[in-house]
């Protein structure tokens, strides 16, 4: 096997910036080190299912991409988490319009200059991917940017939000959404409202005069409240590089929408974000995930050294941290027959060998989304790790080279994180060792060594883009996305092994240098295995045919579909569409936008590339699953067996002072039964414990837990026992 030598010029290059809105790195990377790559060596398990088979699908046009605009700003058009690309339901309710169609929000900038000129943008797909329409959010610039959007599942309405500067040059997050089920028209939106008001609305939590909670996304899911829908959103926080957040939300129903309500917020802060940011600790990489049907809402991601979750299991009332460290300790070998010289070489003092650790990626990789899977009970995403030492660590450096994709799930029922080894991989993806580039076998020892005795470390290169010094190429043009439908999942993000190795000008590699492959992976049991990984690339020089004239490469299949486009910040869409569950014929259709990038690189951020006006389109790939897809909706597959069978209608209703309310437990167990007011807030907890089967009643006397009385007005009350869950309205009128 033919063992290559390629020098990492990894110099600690700082960019002149033009834009100053997109997230910087928090710490500076280290390099100098002579590294050995192999590209090609990439370890798969043995009884691991092949790469996915798969084809482009046509729209209705038979045009295998739909043109959706263009934008000359060329950096995240998509936004950096979450979805922007969203299903609407089939019917608009509650009028019954046809609807079935995708929105897109995304960032555009109509002209070269990128610093004033942009704007919040939406594209309508058609139900057969054609397009509908594309046209601004917002009628004037008030440099709006990194939009994200969510759909409605009732009316099919779309919220999108984006943040932009006020008068005094502050930035302000916002919101609008469009009124879909009232007009049947995607264009129909109202005018914008103000979102996250900063600092004002987050001084009286935080105690800091100068925040700046940027780069909203934003998701909707159900309510407690009847015939309700929970708009949730949150932002992070541009002043500081560690990023906490500012957590809203608010109940709406189709009336709501129809009178343009601003919508009525509760706002938090978590302490736990806010002493990594303000204590300058640590950066918090993080997301935030509602479910469709019962009222879980995770954020998720890393801080420092440890993955972590914040969970809510009652539509983010309330929330529960969860952490679990990850850091691995990695070995330093020496050279062979040379036990001076370190691989990973010295600490500054010159004498002190560097120690080393597997521990969360604190830039790369750090553009992520997540995915429930297994009816609910387990969170994904993709991200990654660092080879770094202790030192760096101490002192705020990191080594960019060493960045290897892992897929992490959270356990809700647990508590419990797990990994699994997407690239580059030991014995078992599956288990608790992280693999290590220079030990693939597991047996504690170097696989194998240069010529020159340097050990051989398999790397991969998770981005795009490379170009030798600018190293936050690494941080800012790495994409990683992850998609569900109950048991069936897809990840995809962009691998730039073969780029890499053009730029170091590698015998094999001609026709590389600016270009990067699509990387994408599946799942058929909730994540718990994956398969092989399938490369999708743009290259004509990948486009080899075999004796029966078909490609043996990576290049899009026959037709050609990406030839002359250079595909870059891919976004998924929210879910894997199933098109057939028969055995031997499983299929889903992964949806998708991109930008093809016309110069490579970022003007916008400078990072090599020009200001050119770029492309953004709309796919679509029919994906191969191996097993049988499990409706997550169904309960075919699981038996319940609810402790609780009957929340009763309070009485008298409306009341004055006191009403009663009747439940039934089938079988002892612990129940609780909250109020809460109009605003989803809790007034009154009226029971939480333990209770023997049989018939109950309890009296709320219109007091709340400090026992002081209510006013007049509408309130709810919600019963949760096991998997039983009801809530009822009543009314007190005094």
């Amino acid at each position: 096997m033919k063992k290559m030598l390629i020098l990492l010029g990894l110099s600690l290059l700082v960019c002149s910036l033009v834009a100053e809105d997109f997230m910087q790195p928090a710490q500076v990377a280290k390099g100098g080190y002579t590294q050995g790559m192999r590209y090609g060596v990439r370890n798969m398990s043995r009884d691991q299912d092949p790469a996915p088979e798969y084809f482009f699908i046509p729209n209705g046009a038979s045009e295998f991409f739909t043109y959706l605009s263009s934008t000359h700003y060329d950096y995240m058009p998509f936004s950096y988490n979450g979805h922007n690309l969203n299903k609407q339901p089939e019917t608009s309710m509650p009028y019954g319009y046809p609807a079935d169609g995708w929105y897109v929000s995304y960032m555009r900038s109509e002209t070269p200059s990128v610093n004033t000129d942009r704007r919040a943008y939406y594209s309508y797909i058609n139900s057969d991917g054609t397009l509908g329409q594309s046209n601004s959010i917002v009628s004037d610039v008030y440099r709006e940017g990194y939009t994200s959007l969510a759909i409605d599942p009732y009316t099919g309405d779309p919220f999108a939000a984006w943040h932009a500067t006020e008068d005094n040059g502050d930035y302000c997050s916002w919101m609008s959404y469009a009124l879909y089920h009232a007009t049947s028209s995607p264009g129909s939106w109202r005018v914008p409202f103000i979102l996250i008001d900063n600092p004002e609305m987050s001084e009286p939590l935080t105690g800091h005069s100068d925040d700046e909670f940027i780069w909203p996304q934003v998701w909707v899911g159900p309510s407690p409240l009847p015939d309700h829908r929970r708009v949730h959103a949150y932002g992070n926080n541009y002043t500081g590089s560690n990023y906490n957040s500012l957590y809203l939300y608010a109940d709406f129903d189709d009336m709501d929408l129809l009178t343009t309500s601003d919508l009525d917020w509760t706002v938090k802060t978590f302490p736990y974000f806010d002493v990594m940011n303000y204590d300058d600790i640590a950066r918090v990489n993080k997301d935030l995930i509602v479910s469709e049907v019962d009222g879980k809402v995770v954020f998720f991601g890393s801080v420092a050294d440890s993955l972590f979750a914040m969970y809510s299991d009652d539509y983010g009332e309330t929330f529960t941290k969860y952490t679990q460290q990850l850091k691995q300790p990695l070995d330093n070998p020496a050279y062979e027959n040379s036990p001076d010289s370190l691989l990973f070489g010295y600490n500054n003092d010159g004498e002190t060998p560097s120690e080393m650790f597997i521990i969360p990626a604190v830039q790369d990789m750090s553009h992520f989304n997540g995915a429930f899977s297994d009816y609910n009970t387990k969170v994904l995403w993709m991200a990654g790790v660092n080879y770094n030492s202790q030192e760096n660590m101490d002192t705020g450096w990191y080594i960019p080279a060493y960045l290897y994709p892992k897929q992490f799930t959270f356990d809700t029922v647990t508590g419990e994180f797990s990994f699994y080894d997407l690239d580059i991989q030991g014995l078992d993806p599956a288990d608790d060792i992280m693999t290590i580039g220079f030990d693939l076998d597991e047996d504690g020892e170097v696989d194998e060594y240069y010529e020159d005795g340097r050990p051989v470390v398999v790397m991969s290169y998770p981005s795009w883009f490379f170009a030798g010094a600018y190293v936050d190429g690494f941080f800012h043009e790495s994409n990683n996305k992850m998609v569900s439908n109950g048991n069936w999942l897809a990840t995809v993000w962009y691998d730039g092994s073969k780029l890499f190795n053009a730029f170091y000008e590698e015998e094999g590699y001609d026709g590389w240098e600016e270009q990067a492959e699509l990387a994408i992976i599946i799942s058929d049991d909730n994540g718990a295995t994956w398969s092989d990984i399938r490369y999708i690339n743009a290259n004509p020089n990948d486009a080899i045919i075999d004796s029966t004239g078909h490609y043996d490469g990576n290049y899009a299949p026959e037709l050609g579909e990406l030839e002359g486009k250079l595909p870059t910040e891919i976004s998924l869409g929210d879910k894997l569409e199933i098109l057939s569950n028969v055995p031997g014929n499983y299929h889903a259709k992964l949806h998708f936008v991109f930008m093809d990038d016309l110069d490579y690189g970022s003007g916008a951020i400078d990072i090599l590339g020009s200001i050119t006006n770029n492309s953004l389109y709309y796919g679509a790939i029919d994906l191969e699953f191996q097993e049988e897809w499990i409706n997550p909706v169904s309960t075919n597959d699981v038996t319940v067996t609810p402790n609780a069978e009957l929340l009763g209608q309070n009485y008298p209703n409306p009341f004055n002072p006191t009403t009663t309310i009747a439940y039934n437990m089938v079988e002892d167990g612990n129940v609780s039964i909250e109020v809460f007011n109009v605003k989803g807030q809790l007034v009154k907890t009226l029971i939480n414990e333990h209770i023997e089967a049989g018939d109950h009643t309890l009296v709320w006397e219109g007091t709340n837990n400090n026992n002081h009385k209510v006013s007049s007005g509408i309130y709810f009350y919600k019963m949760k026992s096991g998997n039983y869950s009801s809530t009822k309205k009543m009314i007190l009128m005094k």
